[in-house]
């Protein structure tokens, strides 16, 4: 039990990296350049979802956000084998800064931890192993797999599998994919549902990842439902699933490379009409748990 003087222990969702994968058009977009990164802050614990370039900008944070320098302990929840959903490890300043004192926890499928040994072995790149020697506290690394289910940060993990592969035809290849679900004692509960083409079949999946969660990331790599392909899906469905879950905040996430702002708020206008929980998620957002539910913070500066 903590002691009766401790401080309240923070509760905010934050968006560090919003895009699909590298935003070519325009140079700069005001709702997403950086490949995917969000995170829950727990008080010393972080729970971090996908490690794109949003990555870096998360790292910055903790050491300069009043909010987040009180973090200690901070757990990657890679979903896939991709790299733009790990590349931010690179460059992420926990791995440079030395005697940091964090304690970090890689969790992957066997596949993505293979791909992310392989990506960075010499002579392309440092292994993370040895980059976290004499920065952080710690690091290891831990495998998962679909139906995982783990006590955590005081909360349970529990791990789904998704609908993601590339190529087509004869390049077809399944990639194994986690939909991670988060949920404490209490509240809140935290899907995050990327990158994921839904189909009929999938949405008994969708439904256990996102049914009663106060907030949810969901792949929108498409404006619309016709579009899905390639394992991804689009700002339609996201926003049928706020329809239908009416007490979860819905944040379209994953923008297409080539969505331009005014395409993805023509979208976002079009398909969200008359939802109140339903939004883009846009990069340096951040979203605090009170009375029961997720709210959005205004920001006082670019993040």
């Amino acid at each position: 039990m903590p002691p009766a003087n401790a401080p309240a222990r923070q509760l905010a969702f934050d968006a560090w990296g919003c895009r699909g994968s590298r935003n070519f058009a325009p140079a700069l977009s005001r709702i997403a350049n950086r490949t995917s990164c969000y995170s829950l802050v727990l008080g010393e614990d972080i729970l971090v979802f996908d490690a794109g370039r949003g990555l870096g900008a998360l790292g910055h944070a903790l050491r300069h956000e009043a909010g987040l320098q009180g973090v200690r302990r901070v757990h990657v929840l890679v979903t896939h084998a991709h790299m733009d959903h790990w590349e931010g490890l690179k460059d992420v300043e926990w791995f440079w800064r030395p005697g940091n004192g964090l304690e970090v926890v890689l969790y992957a499928t066997a596949e993505a931890q293979g791909a992310m040994r392989r990506g960075f072995e010499p002579p392309a790149y440092v292994p993370l192993e040895l980059l976290a020697q004499g920065t952080v506290a710690s690091f290891r690394r831990e495998t998962l797999e679909a139906g995982s289910r783990l006590r955590l940060c005081g909360g349970e993990l529990t791990t789904y599998s998704l609908n993601h592969y590339s190529g087509s035809a004869a390049t077809h290849r399944e990639i194994d994919t986690l939909g991670y679900r988060f949920a404490l004692p209490g509240g809140p509960v935290v899907a995050y549902v990327s990158d994921h083409e839904p189909t009929a079949a999938t949405w008994d999946t969708e439904r256990a990842l996102v049914g009663d969660a106060h907030l949810a990331v969901y792949d929108a790599h498409f404006p619309d439902v016709k579009s899905h392909m390639h394992g991804h899906g689009s700002q339609e469905h996201a926003a049928a699933v706020a329809r239908h879950f009416p007490g979860t905040l819905v944040l379209a996430g994953h923008h297409g490379p080539l969505f331009e702002d005014r395409e993805l708020q023509a979208s976002f206008e079009h398909f969200g009409a008359g939802l109140d929980n339903f939004s883009l998620a846009v990069e340096g957002a951040r979203y605090v748990w009170s009375g029961g539910r997720f709210e959005p913070e205004p920001s006082a500066s670019p993040r």
